[in-house]
């Protein structure tokens, strides 16, 4: 088997080509077509930049108070980090097991088409300005490293699926592995969009086109109050992971000037823990982050942790974290480093680098690939203690 190289921080050996992928989702009847209606509290001016990007995990209720079990396949362990005992949740089978199956989660992407009352229209299922490329964003993403299999020497896998390998590397690809055949991936599938018609939110012109702005807070209560009851006649469950695709849409939290949220994951109660995520196919050029860098953040977060309750010594000071955060949220410490992978549509995407699983839990030596402590090996050392 070929070695992992490194070219401008990517772990890139080889591409497996590959026809593109497209979304090919059955037309809704326009019986069934639902329109949801959002309204600002007051009326919203875009703040001014900068704004500070983020993408986060957001705790559902206390994990104790969870009604059911987890629909998505999980696996539990506890490791020993800095003379503490810490217990935590993943999805998927456990490298640590032997012969830990292959697992396949559903993954439902539901594009949401976003109407303002300024007549701009942001739909991940049409296309935009020429400068957004010649496809839409939902086909763009299915066409990703995210969705689609790319050969990193290791395989022709998924994106996460490969990050998954290569943070538990002692049990899944060095020689003499216990699982060598250790496999976590997505199956994704393409609902009909959801429209959705704003009142009071803002829009401005981006490099490419435009981008709009909503209330994050808002938003959320429409996905579990309204959204995921409509969703549920249609065969979503707590057995998938729907992912609400945005397409140059941002989020602030509850003000404005507290701008920008890319997405996040979270979960809620729905007669077992029902996760789900929000992410954003960039084409604006308006952001450091570009095209799949959030969709790759959520979905690998979700993997490691993805009730959002996985503790960890505290670690910070850096990626999009100022301060000291205490929880298995991969993505976080290293958001604005992203890897270039060219794919077989001729695109070349932007996947971001995620930390490896030893460098939160202070591991020496890393169970990861080479010895690192993230995909891209940013990080060769395990995160410092945090005050």
């Amino acid at each position: 088997m070929s070695r992992f190289v490194t070219w401008a921080g990517v772990f890139v050996v080889g591409i497996a080509l590959a026809m593109p992928i497209r979304a090919t989702a059955a037309r809704e009847p326009a019986s069934e077509a639902r329109t949801y209606y959002l309204a600002a509290p007051e009326p919203v001016a875009m703040p001014p930049q900068p704004w500070v990007g983020r993408v986060v995990g957001i705790p559902g209720p206390d994990i104790i108070e969870k009604s059911g079990a987890a629909g998505i396949p999980t696996f539990t362990r506890t490791v020993v980090a800095r003379g503490r005992t810490y217990r935590y949740t993943m999805v998927g089978s456990d490298p640590f097991a032997p012969n830990a199956h292959s697992v396949s989660v559903p993954l439902v992407i539901v594009p949401v088409r976003f109407e303002f009352d300024d007549g701009s229209v942001f739909d991940p299922t049409e296309l935009g300005p020429a400068c957004a490329g010649s496809d839409t964003p939902v086909n763009l993403a299915l066409q990703s490293p995210v969705l689609h299999d790319l050969d990193y020497g290791d395989g022709s896998r998924q994106y996460i699926e490969q990050f998954r390998r290569l943070e538990f590397w002692s049990q899944t690809g060095r020689a003499g592995a216990l699982n060598p055949g250790y496999s976590v991936r997505v199956s994704p599938t393409v609902r009909p969009a959801i429209r959705v018609v704003l009142t009071g939110f803002p829009t401005k012109a981006a490099p490419c086109g435009r981008i709009g702005m909503i209330d994050h807070v808002t938003w959320d209560a429409l996905v579990r109050t309204k959204l995921f009851p409509q969703l549920r006649r249609q065969g979503i469950s707590i057995h998938t992971f729907p992912l609400f695709l945005f397409t140059n849409v941002v989020m602030y939290d509850r003000t404005p000037t507290k701008c920008c949220l890319f997405g996040y994951h979270s979960w809620f109660n729905a007669g077992g823990v029902q996760t789900y995520g929000v992410a954003g196919y960039d084409t604006s050029r308006n952001f450091a982050g570009s095209d799949v860098s959030t969709l790759s953040h959520e979905l690998g977060e979700w993997y490691d942790d993805p009730l959002v309750h996985n503790p960890t010594p505290p670690w910070g000071h850096t990626g999009q974290v100022s301060g000291c955060q205490p929880n298995l949220e991969v993505g976080d410490p290293l958001s604005g480093h992203e890897h270039a992978i060219a794919m077989p549509n001729g695109v070349t995407y932007h996947p971001q680098e995620l930390a490896f699983f030893s460098w939160f839990y202070n591991q020496v030596p890393s169970l990861g690939f080479d010895g690192w402590y993230s995909s891209g090996g940013t990080f060769r050392s395990p995160a410092s203690p945090c005050r």
